[in-house]
């Protein structure tokens, strides 16, 4: 692991808690699903848990799926930007810290894509920085959590608000955690299933 970020992940991997969690979710997993350039890097401990399941990873930066995909040799990788990629029939789909790098505008039509790109029965996993109120403001240019040399654009939202979207969307929620990291703040992770 070569990456700024895929060091800090390693670091922080309490944020992620519910990914090694999966192998009792599904019995049967033939696919998986990577969205985002966080996700990406899970890419070798889904191939651990699940050793005969396919891995695809979208992601709209290049350079991120290139490094994932010499991590992981068996990694399918998709250079889109996630809201292009048509995919479907995904047992499990990885969202993990990328909601924070949407507009407001942007969050619904992601969730529907993480939607469509499941089976049905399939289990979501969607991780983000929070906040407690409403932010209506555009993404805000920040210091990289993961690396002194970068900067990033985030955007937080409430837990009340996402939580209403993936049920409007048809998802069951199942369990929110939430962390504090020193870097990010308050990090909430959900688990949610696609309806039949």
């Amino acid at each position: 692991m070569k990456s700024p970020l895929a060091m800090w992940i390693y670091d922080n991997a309490e944020l992620f808690r519910y990914l090694g969690e999966f192998g009792c979710m599904r019995e049967k997993t033939e696919r998986i699903l990577l969205s985002g350039a966080v996700s990406s890097y899970f890419a070798p401990l889904m191939k651990t848990i699940y050793p005969s399941a396919s891995v695809t990873a979208v992601d709209a930066d290049e350079d991120v799926l290139k490094e994932a995909a010499e991590e992981c040799h068996e990694l399918e990788t998709v250079h889109v930007p996630f809201s292009r990629y048509d995919g479907s029939g995904f047992d499990i789909a990885i969202s993990a810290l990328a909601m924070q790098s949407l507009d407001t505008h942007e969050l619904t039509g992601y969730l529907f894509s993480l939607y469509d790109a499941l089976a049905d029965g399939g289990n979501l996993f969607l991780s983000f920085p929070s906040s407690e109120h409403i932010d209506v403001a555009e993404k805000k240019e920040v210091d990289s959590w993961y690396s002194m040399e970068k900067k990033v654009f985030m955007k937080r939202y409430p837990v009340a608000d996402v939580v209403k979207s993936i049920n409007i969307i048809g998802f069951d929620l199942r369990a929110i955690e939430q962390d504090d990291n020193p870097d990010l703040g308050r990090i909430v992770s959900i688990h949610a299933v696609k309806g039949r």
